[in-house]
């Protein structure tokens, strides 16, 4: 009997990561492509899709694809698979499950990235060591993922875990959203690089003046970050300024959800010392009882979070055939590892 198979879409602003996965969870292939959102809608729709075809055929040409799980930006409704919006790929209302399972003729289940890459961490990174979970990823935004009694929280609108928009500082720097001081705004790799910026330009940070001979628009939070781990002090300031408010952030959730573990992830998190100054500020701002067991730690799938949530939600909505078991999960891994 010829094998069945799931794909999995990780969409981004910049890149697509498509993966394809056997009953048992390996992944037999993946491929990542840039997106080209300023080709359309519907050139990165057949980008997707031929993504797909690419993989099959290469990977498993006699297998069956049971369906296609995507993670995508912007807020959306997970169970009628409609886009609401998503500014980097410059969408509205765009029903994305129906378009491509028009092409597809599979079932397509679509839901937030940062849902799933939180839900990919709870499957396959931590595997299911903690009932009660929040997954943030700090990069260029700053997202995230809740997951609650071993399941996805998403709001009554689907939006829930946006938390790089809970305001921080009422009068902060404008946040791509428009609000002002929210944690993204303060925190985030882009929140890191305009702050530079900015200082360079009213003369401060002359070593980080020089490393860019003056070209002010090459500053980014990868060359602070390197700069303040070689030892420069106005770059260390600046990256310990935005891990505090990071870890403020933290304490707030902390405060509200009382989870057993943080999972931080993203470019930003690989800073060296984050997690632990993260930890220290949770402790000073929120309840000791809500935090004396609390665990903070590294995410584990790393830039393929996402595209293991695909298959954990895929995993949650298909059966395997001959034992009933989840698809993705090994049988030794269950009953009992994902409902």
């Amino acid at each position: 009997m010829n094998r069945e198979v799931i794909a999995g879409i990780d969409l981004g602003g910049t890149k697509i990561l498509a993966g394809l996965f056997d009953d048992r969870g390996q992944m037999l292939g993946k491929k990542r492509i840039p997106t080209d959102a300023a080709g359309g809608l519907q050139a990165v729709l057949d980008r997707m899709t031929g993504l797909i075809a690419e993989l099959k055929g290469r990977h498993a040409p006699e297998g069956k694809l049971r369906g296609v799980a995507v993670a995508a930006p912007g807020p959306l409704n997970s169970e009628t698979g409609l886009v609401y919006e998503t500014p980097n790929l410059k969408w509205k209302e765009v029903p994305l499950r129906e378009m491509l399972q028009e092409v597809l003729q599979v079932p397509v289940w679509v839901d937030n990235d940062g849902n799933l890459a939180a839900l990919g961490e709870y499957t396959y990174g931590y595997p299911q060591e903690y009932r009660t979970l929040l997954y943030l990823t700090v990069s260029t935004g700053i997202g995230g993922g809740i997951i609650i009694n071993g399941e996805l929280y998403r709001g009554s609108d689907g939006g829930a875990g946006e938390f790089g928009h809970m305001t921080l500082v009422p009068d902060g720097p404008v946040c791509g959203c428009g609000n002002r001081g929210c944690l993204e705004a303060l925190a985030s790799g882009t929140a890191v690089a305009r702050t530079a910026r900015e200082r360079v330009s009213r003369g401060r940070m002359a070593a980080l003046r020089e490393a860019v001979k003056g070209c002010i628009d090459k500053i980014d939070a990868r060359l602070v970050a390197e700069m303040a781990a070689a030892g420069d002090g106005e770059a260390a300031d600046l990256m310990d300024e935005a891990i505090c408010y990071l870890g403020i952030g933290v304490a707030n959730l902390v405060n509200l959800f009382n989870p057993q573990a943080i999972v931080i992830g993203g470019g930003m998190s690989g800073y060296r010392g984050l997690l632990q100054r993260v930890e220290e500020v949770v402790k000073e701002r929120s309840y000791s009882s809500l935090s004396r067991k609390l665990k903070i730690l590294p995410a584990r799938l790393g830039s393929e979070a996402g595209l293991m949530g695909c298959l954990a939600l895929a995993s949650r909505k298909v059966k395997c055939e001959d034992s009933g078991r989840p698809f993705g999960i090994p049988a030794d891994r269950w009953p009992g590892m994902v409902r």
